[in-house]
């Protein structure tokens, strides 16, 4: 992907996609009634210890101390709505995610980032978490590259820094083969 000032009539300047991007492939995502693998559970009760009684917790409580004891460090994002969720965009992006995407997706509106029907998917989600306000936990299955595999990932309601908003943070982990291409252990 290359970004330029000189691309009218395109949204945030942004002209090709990266050639070996991820794609979603049908079905894009299987709910999950809780956390699978071992640091999805971990991040999990890191959020429902920070979150306060009857609230949820703010951003700030994500420390990148707490989320590295949890192991989610390179796995972690954080993502916020645009235009009053008509998009989101990744806040912060783990390095882990980064390998996946093929490219740092910091900054990227989900209408940029994401092919159109993923686009849409993802941003209904995300909207739905925030109107529920509760915890979604998914399995995503994906192409990129030369490869194709499953990933676990979560979005977790949280206050935004200055409690002006709700965003999301979570973790998205490859499991099975594509944990292997990345170099990674017994994650999830």
């Amino acid at each position: 992907m290359s970004l330029t000032n000189e691309a009218p009539g395109k949204r945030w300047g942004f002209i090709d996609r990266a050639p070996a991007r991820s794609k979603l492939i049908d079905p894009m995502f299987e709910e999950l009634a809780a956390p699978v693998g071992p640091k999805a559970r971990a991040l999990f009760d890191l959020w429902r210890e920070v979150s306060p009684p009857g609230d949820l917790p703010n951003r700030t409580a994500f420390t990148f101390e707490r989320i590295q004891e949890c192991g989610s460090m390179g796995y972690f994002f954080v993502i916020e709505p645009m235009d009053g969720g008509r998009d989101w965009r990744y806040r912060l992006v783990g390095s882990r995610i980064t390998w996946l995407f093929g490219e740092d997706t910091t900054n990227v509106p989900f209408t940029v980032h994401f092919y159109p029907d993923e686009a849409e998917q993802c941003i209904a989600l995300s909207n739905s978490v925030v109107r529920t306000r509760v915890p979604l936990f998914l399995r995503a299955r994906f192409v990129s590259g030369n490869f194709s595999g499953e990933l676990e990932t979560m979005s977790l309601p949280v206050h935004s820094p200055d409690n002006s908003e709700l965003w999301l943070v979570g973790a998205s982990y490859p499991t099975g083969e594509a944990a292997r291409l990345a170099g990674i252990q017994g994650d999830g």
